[in-house]
């Protein structure tokens, strides 16, 4: 009997010892894995999700919830260890004895009932903690990205208490689920312990076992007791990281809504890109952004799109991007409807240049070539000097490899606007959406950019948002959205002498423009 216990324990071990290597083997990848089925089902979602849901809840659920949920996979693979070791234990002790055996799962039933109540307390707490550090972070991402408005108000100390009443949440909070957990082992203990004694009592006094059976008995759970505590600790612990994981869920189960796009190939633009009978409303908003929109762009025009804030402009150009759909009506290329187009060929013909240039914590270069992996060094050169971006660029310490920090932070606008119009000269795109931001810039910034964008819009059909009426000189034609609807349209000089809203626009701004020439 005693080899016999013996073989058993030694299997045991080697059987630890394998789960454990196996555990460690793929926890690693399992990670990565999460992370970047994440990401990618992140990615294929509809851009209202985005516009609707913080920056640091995205970072959150990527990393802190997909490590969440490899702890919880891996105190699952411990637990699932331990019930099997466990249940060659109870075997042993059924064969010892089969009354004394009933008794210990008493004591375990009971055990289990009082760590599922700490587990209820542990999942709240969970829950806690994960919406606390999605406003800490929150909270961190805002200063870092306004600090010069922070610096500027010299509200520092106010940020700090912020941070501060955040931190002692989050401090609250462990503090509660280190006194749960606590709470678990005392109790657990406790009833195992107060049970154990009286299994000894009944069986000597009770069911007159041998000292000989009673101590290899007692000795078998002495080595059940333990992993019982495990199987405990493993549901407590699980029950918590699984608390700390909401939003990861809906993400790799892909039940965020996209957008479905077709398969049908167009490798070139060749006619138009109409707008017909458009109609659309943000989820949520009361009255619709663009309503009755038909318009008809053709190819190697120049179109601007003026009015004031709000009227439809931007989500005009978004439409046309088709980082979502019409309400109402559609959108079609070519005669061919947008959506049923291939992805990659829409991306390939329609690009963007936006009022606030987007640029990546990376190298100038890598800026350039953002949607271009590809392309040659001599082609990004090419690139930047179109874009009259060659003098800041040769003056920069690591020229073309330099890193632009966040957002391209170390650039001015007007140098973010020309590398923003490097990248879409590189890309080639024969349809270009331009969200003019000169407004922002000096003279000679200005007209540097200007420059950049006339070349651009050489044999390209250009959709200008535009800002100011003197860069739309040129354009092919001018419309004007009031209210999401077209009010008129027609050339400048057609507008102007009509002396309607754009003749207004174009007043105020005149008015505006020589009342600080005057001062």
């Amino acid at each position: 009997l005693v080899l016999g216990i013996a073989c058993v324990l030694l299997l045991a071990l080697a059987f630890k010892r394998g789960v454990f290597l196996v555990s460690a083997s793929i926890y690693a990848p399992l990670m990565r894995d999460l992370r970047v089925r994440a990401l990618t089902s992140l990615l294929e979602a509809h851009a209202f999700h985005f516009y609707r849901t913080p920056s640091a809840a995205t970072v959150h659920a990527l990393e802190d919830e997909v490590e969440h949920l490899g702890q919880a996979l891996n105190f699952l693979v411990t637990l699932a260890a331990t019930a099997l070791a466990s249940a060659v234990l109870v075997a042993l002790m059924l064969a010892l004895s089969w009354r004394l055996t009933l008794l210990v799962a008493v004591i375990a039933a009971a055990r289990y009932m009082v760590a599922g109540a700490f587990m209820r307390r542990l999942r709240e707490l969970g829950r806690e903690f994960a919406d606390l550090r999605v406003r800490e972070k929150s909270l961190l991402g805002a200063v870092h990205q306004g600090i010069d408005t922070v610096k500027a108000y010299a509200t520092e100390g106010w940020e700090t208490a912020r941070f501060s009443a955040l931190a002692d949440g989050i401090r609250a909070n462990a503090l509660a689920v280190a006194r749960a957990q606590s709470g678990a082992t005392f109790y657990e203990g406790l009833i195992g312990d107060g049970l154990l004694c009286g299994v000894v009592y009944l069986a000597v006094a009770r069911f007159g076992l041998s000292g000989a059976v009673l101590l290899t008995f007692l000795f078998v759970v002495s080595r059940l007791v333990p992993k019982i505590s495990q199987i405990n600790d493993a549901r407590v612990r699980i029950a918590e990281y699984l608390s700390r994981v909401n939003t990861l869920p809906e993400i790799l189960e892909g039940r965020l809504p996209g957008l479905a796009w077709g398969k049908t190939r167009k490798p070139k633009f060749e006619r138009d890109l109409v707008f017909e009978g458009v109609r659309f409303s943000y989820p949520g908003a009361g009255a619709p952004a663009l309503e009755g929109i038909d318009l008809v762009v053709r190819r190697g025009e120049t179109l601007a799109l003026v009015g004031e804030s709000g009227s439809g402009k931007s989500t005009l150009a978004r439409l046309a991007l088709r980082l979502f759909d019409p309400t109402e009506g559609r959108v079609l290329a070519d005669g061919l409807p947008v959506p049923e187009l291939a992805r990659e060929d829409w991306a390939r013909l329609v690009g963007v240049v936006s009022q606030d240039a987007f640029l990546f914590d990376d190298t100038l270069e890598a800026n350039v070539r953002y949607g271009s992996p590809d392309a040659a060094p001599e082609k990004v050169r090419e690139a930047l000097r179109r874009a009259r971006a060659e003098d800041f660029v040769s003056a920069l310490p690591d020229k073309e490899r330099t890193r632009l920090g966040e957002r391209g932070v170390t650039l001015s606008g007007g140098q973010r606007q020309r590398v923003s119009i490097a990248r879409a000269f590189l890309r080639g795109s024969p349809i270009l959406i331009l969200d003019e931001a000169t407004s922002a810039m000096d003279s000679e910034t200005e007209r540097l950019v200007q420059e950049a964008v006339e070349d651009l819009s050489k044999e390209r059909t250009m959709i200008v948002i535009a800002h100011r009426f003197s860069t739309i000189r040129r354009a092919d034609r001018v419309v004007v959205l009031d209210k999401g609807r077209i009010a008129e349209q027609g050339t400048w000089d057609e507008l102007l002498a009509r002396g309607g809203l754009f003749k207004r626009y174009h007043d105020l701004q005149q008015s505006a423009v020589g009342g600080k020439s005057g001062a």
